[in-house]
C-alpha cells in the first residue's frame, strides 16, 4: 500500500474523504488525521512523506532549493527530538523494535501538513492511477514481512538473520552500495554468514519434517498461506518468529511447484531397498453345473520387484565475494516474484530448486550407474527413470513391444498416422478378456506442436484444441485419451497403460529436501541423502525367453509401447549418438566392428542391437572400449550391449545379451533386481 492508498484509508475512516476533496478541513480534523495515520500504520507521518518525495525525486526534477524546503515542513509537524519513547534505543538493543509514541500534532506544523497531505489529495482526485498490465498476476494475500523496524531488521522481521547490522541485508536493501564495504571480511562478515545459514537450514529442515508429519506437504495450500497461523512446532524447530516460519512454508512451497512428473506417475514410500508387489493370475473356474465335487480353476501368483537407489547432493558454496555477485544479479533482474528472498534463503532455494528439476529429468530419462570412485557422477546416473525401467521389463520378457519400423519413430510430417498405426495395433493385439477402457496413451510433449499440425492437416484447420476431449487430448477416431510427458527430447517414445500402475519409489517423503549445512573455512558445505527409483506393480505374466513371451501373444500384458529405435547403415563403423540411444545394426556385406559412438552424452546409456547375424557387427575390448567386460559378438538377432561414457572417455558396459541370455554388470548395476 502506497502512501496515498494509506492517506486514503485513513480520510475514509474518518469520514473526511469528501472534505479532503474539497479543501475544507479543519485544523483540528488534520491533528485527527495525522493521529490516526501513526497509530493505524505505526509510522510517522513526516517520515513518509520524506519517502515518498524521495521517490518522486528519481523521476521529476527538483531545485535544492525546493528539497531544503519541503525537509523543513516536514520537520516542524512533529519534531522527532519531542517524542516519548517506552524505551531508549540502547535498552531494546536486545528485545526487539524501539515503539515511539508521537506527541499530538497541532499549530502551524499542521497547517504547512495540511498543505502537503492536500496536494496528494488533490492528485488522487484529479489524476486516476495508471493502468499498467501486470507481467505476473500473483494473488497471494499472505505477509511476508515483519512489523519490526525496518532500519534495524530487513523486510522487519525481528530476527538475526534479518537484522540490518549484516552485510548481506544492506546488499539486499541497496544493490548498488556493495562496492562502498569493501571486500568482504571472511572471517567476521563470512562466518557470520555461514553460521546464519547453518542455523536457517536446520530449522528449515525440522519445519519440513513437522509439516510432512502433520499432512501440510502440499504446494499449492503452503503457498496460498492456509497453514499460516499454524506455528506448533516452532519452538523445536528453532524459530524465532512466525514471518520466519511463513517464509519457509513458501520456500518450501516453491521447490514442491516445480515436482511436476508426479501428476503422471504417483509416488510409493517407505521403500528401503526392493520390495515385492504380488499379482494374481486366475485360470477358468466358472462352468456348467453337474453334481458332485467337480473343481475347476486355480490361482497362481507372481510378484513384480521395485527398488530404489541411493542418491544425494554433496555441494559447496562461497567464497562470499562469489555469492555476493551472484545475490546483487538475482535483486538486479526483473520479475514479479511475490517475495524477495535474503542472500541465504536466495543460496538454499536455489540448490533445491535445481535438485527438484533434476530429479524430474531423472525420472524421466535416468539410469543408475555406480559412480567411480572420487569422481562426481551425473545426475542422470543417480537413479533410474521411467523409459530404461520400461527398458528394462523388455529385456527381462515381461513387456512384448509391438515393434513395427511403421512406428519405431516418427518425423513432424506423419507424426498422426504414426501413432494411430500403433493404437490400431495394440487394439488388434488385444484377446476377448482384455480391454483398453482404463489406459492413456503418453507422447512426448516436445512433438506436441507436431501433432496439432498433422490433425490440422487431416482433419481440418479449424480444429478446436481447446477441450478436455478435443484431438490434443484423444487420439481422433478413438476413446483413448493422451498424457504428454516432458522431459524426452526428441524421443519417439509412446506407450500405454493404466495410470497409477508406473509409480516412483521413495523411502521417507521429502527425503531430499531434507538438506543439512556446516560451516568449513570459507566455505558452506550442503548435502543431503535419500533412495529413489521407478517402478511398475503390474507388468504381465513372467517368462524366460523372448520364444515363449512372443507366444503369449500380450494375453495379460498391462504395459504396450513401441520400440524407439533406429536402424543403423549397412557396413557401419561408428554410431551416431544424435539419432537415439537404441539403434540396431543391419546386414553388413563383410565383417564390421563400431569402433566409437560419436556424439555421445554424459549420463545416457546406449543400446548397440543385433539385427542380422549376416557378417554380425561387433565390438573389439580395445581403444574406446577398453573397459567393456569382454569383446562383444552376437550370435542372435535381438543380442545387444549397453554402454555409458565415464569421465575418461571411454564406455563402461552395464549389461549384453549374446544367444539370448542376458547378464547386467553388477558391478556397475548392484541393485537390479535378479542380479543380488
Amino acid at each position: 500500500m502506497n502512501l496515498k492508498e494509506r492517506i486514503q484509508t485513513v480520510l475514509q475512516k474518518l469520514n473526511l474523504l469528501d472534505k479532503a476533496k474539497a479543501n475544507q478541513l479543519t485544523q483540528e480534523e488534520w491533528g485527527q488525521i495525522v493521529n490516526s495515520y501513526n497509530q493505524e500504520y505505526q509510522s510517522i507521518l513526516q517520515d513518509d512523506l520524506a519517502a515518498d518525495q524521495a521517490a518522486q525525486r528519481q523521476t521529476v526534477a527538483v531545485t535544492q532549493e525546493q528539497i531544503d524546503q519541503v525537509q523543513s515542513i516536514l520537520g516542524s509537524i512533529v519534531n522527532p527530538v519531542q517524542t516519548n519513547s517506552t524505551t531508549t534505543e540502547e535498552e531494546n538493543s536486545g528485545n526487539g523494535p524501539v515503539q515511539t509514541i508521537s506527541q499530538p500534532a497541532n499549530g502551524e506544523g499542521l497547517v504547512q501538513l495540511a498543505t502537503a497531505v492536500q496536494s496528494l489529495v488533490d492528485n488522487m482526485n484529479n489524476r486516476a492511477e495508471d493502468d499498467i498490465p501486470s507481467r505476473t498476476v500473483t494473488a497471494s494475500s499472505i505477509m511476508f514481512t515483519g512489523p519490526a523496524d525496518r532500519s534495524r531488521y530487513l523486510f522487519g522481521i525481528e530476527n538475526q538473520m534479518f537484522s540490518m547490522s549484516e552485510r548481506w541485508n544492506k546488499i539486499a536493501v541497496n544493490p548498488a552500495s556493495a562496492s562502498s564495504y569493501g571486500p568482504w571480511n571472511e572471517e567476521i562478515e563470512g562466518a557470520a554468514f555461514r553460521r546464519q545459514a547453518v542455523t536457517f537450514s536446520r530449522s528449515l529442515q525440522q519445519r519440513y519434517d513437522y509439516l510432512h508429519r502433520n499432512g501440510m506437504l502440499d504446494a499449492k495450500r503452503l503457498a496460498a498461506g492456509e497453514f499460516s497461523t499454524n506455528y506448533e512446532g516452532v519452538n523445536t524447530a528453532g524459530v524465532g518468529n512466525q514471518y520466519v516460519v511463513l517464509r519457509q512454508d513458501y520456500l518450501i512451497a516453491r521447490v514442491l511447484s516445480v515436482r511436476d512428473l508426479t501428476q503422471y506417475f504417483p509416488v510409493r514410500y517407505g521403500i528401503q531397498d526392493h520390495d515385492l508387489v504380488f499379482n494374481a493370475f486366475f485360470s477358468e473356474v466358472s462352468q456348467a453345473y453337474q453334481q458332485g465335487e467337480i473343481w475347476k480353476g486355480d490361482m497362481k501368483l507372481e510378484n513384480e520387484m521395485g527398488h530404489v537407489d541411493d542418491a544425494m547432493i554433496k555441494l559447496k558454496f562461497g567464497p562470499m565475494k562469489e555469492l555476493e555477485r551472484m545475490y546483487i544479479a538475482y535483486l538486479n533482474k526483473e520479475g514479479s516474484d511475490p517475495i524477495k528472498w535474503n542472500m541465504i534463503e536466495f543460496c538454499i532455494l536455489n540448490s533445491l530448486e535445481t535438485a527438484q528439476v533434476e530429479q524430474n529429468k531423472r525420472r524421466m530419462r535416468g539410469i543408475y550407474v555406480k559412480p567411480e570412485t572420487g569422481v562426481a557422477g551425473n545426475y542422470l546416473n543417480a537413479s533410474t527413470g521411467i523409459i530404461y525401467t520400461l527398458v528394462r521389463y523388455m529385456h527381462e520378457f515381461k513387456i512384448l513391444p509391438h515393434d513395427d519400423k511403421s512406428y519405431r519413430s516418427y518425423t513432424a510430417s506423419n507424426m498422426l498416422d504414426s501413432v494411430q498405426e500403433f493404437v490400431g495395433d495394440v487394439v488388434a493385439s488385444c484377446t476377448e478378456d482384455m480391454d483398453l477402457d482404463r489406459h492413456v496413451l503418453y507422447l512426448n510433449k516436445t512433438h506436441l506442436p507436431w501433432w496439432i499440425k498433422n490433425v490440422r492437416a487431416k482433419y481440418g484447420k479449424d480444429i478446436d484444441f481447446s477441450g478436455p476431449d478435443s484431438y490434443r487430448n484423444v487420439v481422433p477416431d478413438t476413446n483413448m485419451r493422451i498424457i504428454w510427458l516432458p522431459y524426452l527430447g526428441q524421443l519417439p517414445l509412446m506407450f500405454m497403460d493404466i495410470p497409477g500402475n508406473l509409480q516412483f519409489l521413495e523411502f521417507v517423503p521429502g527425503e531430499m529436501l531434507s538438506i543439512k549445512v556446516k560451516e568449513d573455512m570459507e566455505l558452506v558445505k550442503a548435502w543431503s541423502t535419500w533412495k529413489e527409483g521407478t517402478a511398475a506393480s503390474f507388468t504381465g505374466r513372467r517368462f524366460d525367453s523372448l520364444e515363449k513371451l512372443k507366444a503369449n501373444n500380450y494375453e495379460w500384458q498391462q504395459i504396450f509401447m513401441n520400440k524407439p529405435a533406429v536402424d543403423m547403415a549397412a557396413d557401419a563403423t561408428t554410431v551416431d549418438a544424435s539419432k537415439g540411444f537404441w539403434q540396431i545394426t543391419a546386414a553388413n556385406t563383410a565383417a564390421k566392428a563400431i569402433t566409437d559412438i560419436t556424439g555421445a552424452k554424459a549420463g545416457v546409456a546406449y543400446i548397440i542391437e543385433c539385427g542380422s547375424t549376416e557378417n554380425a557387427t561387433t565390438i573389439a575390448k580395445s581403444d574406446k572400449f577398453a573397459d567393456i567386460t569382454e569383446a562383444y559378438t552376437p550370435t542372435k538377432e535381438g543380442d545387444y550391449i549397453m554402454v555409458i561414457l565415464n569421465s575418461k572417455g571411454n564406455f563402461l558396459e552395464l549389461e549384453r545379451q549374446v544367444g539370448g541370455v542376458r547378464k547386467v554388470n553388477s558391478a556397475l548395476q548392484p541393485n537390479i533386481p535378479g542380479v543380488r
